[in-house]
């Protein structure tokens, strides 16, 4: 068995994941293919979580393989992007609370919807634990000032 190191996601990509919200999650279906989602998520200074219902196939995908590959791609310019190849844990969030701060982290500070999950549903958090870490800045960054596509 391959045991599993935590890398640290090195401080020079942190202020770019504190910066954004959304991201790509890519976790392994049980028939060994690839699923990649969009997901919102919260970096605290340490690590990338997410908030999930337990039902999700993200949730049962990880439960039953825990390699993931999460990706963060700037809005702004394309070429600059950070994955994290590694492992992710699943954990409840019983209170909700974890999925109240990532909601109103994305939406502003806005509370989320009282009905947006169905009754009954369980929120888990989805911790994901590093294990190689890249940021290549692809063309280095003669794309940085680049005005957003399709904006009048």
């Amino acid at each position: 068995m391959n045991q599993k190191i935590e890398v640290e996601i090195p401080g020079q990509y942190q202020a770019f994941l504190d910066k954004h919200f959304l991201a790509m999650l890519t976790t392994i279906r049980a028939d060994g293919m690839l699923s990649t989602n969009p997901i919102g998520y919260v970096w605290d200074g340490r690590r990338i979580r997410v908030s999930t219902l337990k039902s999700r196939m993200k949730c049962k995908n990880i439960l039953l393989d825990d390699r993931i590959c999460f990706c963060l791609q700037s809005p702004t310019n394309h070429m600059d992007y950070l994955e994290v190849r590694g492992h992710a844990t699943v954990e409840d969030d019983p209170d909700r609370s974890f999925f109240r701060e990532q909601f109103m982290r994305g939406m502003g500070g806005e509370e989320p919807p009282a009905d947006l999950d169905p009754p009954e549903a369980e929120r888990v958090i989805i911790l994901i634990h590093p294990q190689q870490v890249s940021a290549p800045k692809i063309y280095g960054d003669r794309f940085d000032d680049l005005p957003e596509r399709g904006k009048t």
